[in-house]
């Protein structure tokens, strides 16, 4: 069964310090679940907030201007972001790749840095890049607070992640939401390696239940990732933030387009 259609351009609610930020070091941050405005994100049945080890940048799919996403921008320098589908960097890799001490062939698509991350912190990524999906809106449970431990025979077990991150509350749904997601868990291949190789079943599931996650993880985009972008300045925005947001563009990004918001919201 095909996915849902991706729109040509998404649209991202923020606020002119960190569209500076996004233009002079040309990353985008994705961030953890557990730090989500919606408090449920990330819960499941049988492990707590597992989802925290899920990073997201949140985007609509609505080109039409939404008085609740403009909250989102906090304060008066509010922007929103118009940019194309699909804007992370990805290189094809295919080596033999060393994990603390282990030597493991990789062959496929990557998020620049994902690999370094893998090598420095107790971390595994799978996919190894963010991928783009459509929230779906539900009040169902299961979907909501999923069951992610299942046995799988001969004393082995998995950690289904797929889930976590792709569903929230019908009280959600005017969002229309997208989300870039980066699935891990908080262990290193070494580390599976070797509770696997002893049968240490115990030790791994504590580390999964306990360890913390990163906090957020900034990705490098793609070399043409400004190339159309529009930047639709907030009602509330003063003339010196518009004076600053023009310097910055013709710096970093000069043929973005500028428009203003056809909101009137008392200053």
């Amino acid at each position: 069964m095909e996915g849902p259609e991706v729109p040509d351009y998404l649209y991202h609610y923020t606020n002119l310090e960190t569209l500076k930020l996004i233009l002079q070091n040309k990353t985008f941050r994705l961030s953890s679940l557990n730090r989500m405005d919606d408090l449920e994100e990330g819960d499941t049945e049988d492990f707590n907030k597992l989802g925290r080890f899920i990073y997201i940048s949140s985007w609509t799919g609505n080109p039409n201007e939404s008085l609740l996403l403009w909250n989102y921008s906090k304060g008066n320098e509010g922007v929103r972001l118009r940019m194309k589908s699909n804007i992370f960097k990805t290189v094809h890799i295919n080596e033999i790749i060393n994990y603390h001490g282990i030597d493991v062939p990789v062959n496929g698509e990557f998020n620049p840095g994902i690999i370094e991350l893998m090598q420095n912190e107790c971390v595994t990524f799978m996919p190894y890049k963010a991928e783009l999906c459509r929230v779906t809106y539900t009040d169902i449970d299961r979907l909501l607070k999923p069951t992610v431990y299942k046995e799988c025979g001969c004393g082995s077990f998995g950690i289904e992640t797929q889930d976590l991150g792709i569903f929230k509350r019908t009280e959600w749904e005017d969002q229309k939401e997208w989300r870039y997601r980066l699935s891990s868990l908080p262990i290193s291949i070494q580390e599976n390696v070797t509770w696997f190789r002893n049968f240490n079943q115990k030790s791994l599931l504590t580390a999964i239940r306990n360890r913390t996650d990163l906090g957020y993880i900034d990705l490098p985009l793609r070399d043409d990732a400004f190339d159309d972008i529009e930047i639709l300045c907030s009602s509330k925005m003063s003339q010196e933030a518009r004076e600053e947001l023009s310097k910055v563009l013709n710096q970093y990004a000069p043929n973005a387009t500028v428009r203003n918001s056809g909101m009137r919201i008392r200053v």
